[in-house]
Formats: C-alpha cells, structure tokens, sequence
C-alpha cells in the first residue's frame, strides 16, 4: 500500500478499472483523514477500505497517500484527483435534482397542436388546468388545419395533436376520438329559435352562410342536405367561427360544429340541434414512434375531463356523444 511514500511517477492511468466503491472509500478517507473513520461511515470493515484503497491506486498507477507520524498526507496527486471526484459527484447530485424534477414535472415542455374549433374552446380550458398544476412545464399550442397539425405530430414537432380524423395517417397515432352532430346557429330573435331541432325543410327558406362542401358532404347525410341547400347558399366560409360571426351580425343562418356554435353564444346566435345526423367529429393523435410523456398523459386526461363538463352542460352535445377509444 502506499502509505510508506515512495516514486509517485507510475505508467499512465487506466480510469476505465476504476470501480465506484474505489472512488467512495478514497473520498471518505479524503474526508475524514482516517482509514478507521472512512470504514465506519461506509458501515465496512478497516481492512475493505484499506484494500479498496490499495486497488484503485493499483488501478490509477500513483500513490495517493503517504503515512506521516500516523498521519494520513494526501499526495498532491490525491488532492487534484479528490477535485475531479467532488466535481462526479456534484453532477450525480443534479441529475438526482434533475430526475426529481423530471418526476414532478416541474421541468420540460408539452407541445400542442390544435385545429380551430377546439383551439377555442376545450384545449383553453385544459391548458388552464395542467398551467396551474405545473407552471414550471413551458407549454406551446400551435393552431393549424388538421393536416398541418398531423405533419407535426409525426415529424416529432409536437407531442399531441388535436385533429379531425380526415387527416389521421399511418404516420400518427390515435389516442383519443369522438364523434359528436353539426348544430345549427341563428340569430337571436330568428323565427326558428322557438323550434326544439331544425329540419331540412325549415332551412329551404332561410338565407344560409355555407361551410365550405368537404365540411357536410363527407357524410351522406350531410351531402344530401349540401345539394338541398345550395341553392340558398349566399356566403361561404371556410370556418366555423367565421359562419357564426356573420350569424351574429344577422347575416343568415348557419350549419357548423357544436363546439364553436357554444363559444359564440355570448355573441348574439342561438343553437339548436338539427333533424339531419351529420356528423362533427375529432381525435387527438400522437406519434406512433415514441412513448406520451407525462406530461402528454397529463395533459390528455385534463383535456377529456374538460370535454365530459361541457357535453353534461351542454343538452344540444351531451345527448349526440359517443367517445370511441382506439
């Protein structure tokens, strides 16, 4: 052992033989300047330290001590290594921080993706909720067509997407889907507000503010209602919100998804369910190439439990909700 003193210049090291319990019996002998002291605060023997001891300085090829009147001495060399040793050590320590963090999402980011209509309306909620219960999480929400939103979800830009189902590819992965009705929108004090659901025949007089076709016609029920309608269709939007707007302002009468129909109540327009079954629906994706994180998962809970208030509050959603899991 090298507590004699001696050549201190040996051949160069071989740090890929260092064991971790080398490392911790030096730096408690660093610590506590006392073989004995070092075995007792690794709860060991004298003699596993002392033997600890000499096979890392077999290992390193130097000595690290010289035994001075009873002494411990840390060579110069031990006192450059022990550094080296505190600096390991710190970072195992911030990685622990790290990794606490990490668990307790108080670190990290969630990428969103949302098409307008839920843009507006669930995903605000949502956001609101997981924001409060980890401010730490930078969140960023992105508002695109659904296609668009799909391209990011599987070229890893964003964590989760909230699409309509016509852009789901092999390329993403469905987490969620649901499928809810198209509503019908008036103005305040329309004559058909005081009707309970709206029939095909009651829009054939009505000037209509159109989506644009793709919007009805992806379902049979909703093109035959498109080719019914077209000839009373003066305006064409290419977004709900935009239909309601021009509803609220008294323009004409409007078919669009129930959810922006709900954000724009306070506007000035009225709901009602339609006769016709034409469907709205919407899925939230991700890529099928890496696990949801935690916050993903976090997240997509919130976003359901928002989604389940507003179908209970709302009778014109609640009634025409069917979720579907894939």
């Amino acid at each position: 052992m090298a507590f004699t003193g001696g050549n201190r210049m040996h051949k160069p090291p071989k740090p890929d033989t260092i064991s971790t319990r080398q490392i911790e019996a030096f730096k408690a002998i660093m610590e506590t300047a006392s073989v004995t002291a070092a075995a007792a605060s690794m709860h060991v023997s004298q003699p596993s330290v002392s033997r600890l001891l000499r096979s890392l300085e077999e290992s390193i090829e130097f000595d690290l001590f010289e035994r001075r009147k009873g002494r411990l001495v840390p060579t110069p060399e031990a006192t450059l290594f022990y550094d080296e040793i505190q600096k390991y050590f710190r970072n195992v320590q911030r990685l622990a921080h790290t990794a606490a963090d990490i668990r307790a999402l108080a670190r990290g980011q969630l990428r969103l993706g949302a098409f307008i209509a839920l843009a507006i309306t669930i995903t605000p909620a949502a956001i609101k909720r997981f924001n409060s219960a980890h401010p730490q999480i930078h969140i960023s929400c992105t508002t695109a067509q659904s296609r668009q939103i799909a391209d990011l979800i599987s070229s890893r830009f964003a964590d989760l997407g909230i699409v309509d189902p016509i852009a789901v590819t092999s390329a993403v992965r469905v987490e969620r889907r649901w499928q809810f009705r198209c509503v019908c929108i008036m103005p305040e004090g329309h004559r058909l507000a005081s009707s309970e659901m709206i029939t095909t025949e009651q829009l054939l007089n009505e000037n209509m503010i159109g989506l644009e076709q793709g919007f009805l016609s992806r379902y049979a029920p909703g093109a035959e209602l498109y080719n019914a309608l077209s000839a009373r269709l003066r305006i064409q939007v290419h977004q709900s919100i935009a239909a309601c707007a021009l509803v609220a302002q008294g323009v004409g009468i409007a078919i669009v998804d129930p959810f922006t129909a709900k954000h724009c109540v306070p506007n000035g327009i009225v709901v009602r369910p339609l006769q016709v079954p034409i469907p709205f629906e919407m899925c939230i994706i991700s890529s099928p190439e890496t696990p949801l994180s935690v916050a993903a998962q976090q997240f997509l809970g919130m976003f359901e439990e928002e989604l389940n208030k507003v179908c209970q509050d709302v009778e014109y959603m609640t009634s025409y909700f069917t979720p579907e899991r894939s």
